[in-house]
């Protein structure tokens, strides 16, 4: 799949569970926001992007955690992974 479409299916999957997704100064890069105000244990913050996977051709998708408990974060990540048609 294109990047470009990727990232468009990305942010409807975002967009179905309720996370909020800004762009990044990177062209395939989404910053990403999960859970209720700040200083909630719930709340999560993270990065989404889309790239090129060594020695295949074919595009990925990488999560780095920035902010929130580690378990909040793997439990979001499944449900978008697994939404995911990619």
């Amino acid at each position: 799949m294109q990047p470009d479409a990727m990232i468009e299916s990305i942010r409807s999957v975002l967009k179905s569970h309720n996370c909020r997704c800004e762009p990044t100064t990177q062209q395939y890069s989404l910053m990403c926001w999960y859970g209720g105000s700040e200083g909630d244990d719930a709340c999560v913050q993270w990065e989404m992007e889309v790239c090129r996977l060594p020695r295949l051709s074919l595009n990925g998708v990488r999560f780095r955690r920035i902010a929130g408990s580690a378990i909040s974060f793997k439990n979001i990540a499944t449900k978008i992974m697994n939404d995911l048609k990619l």
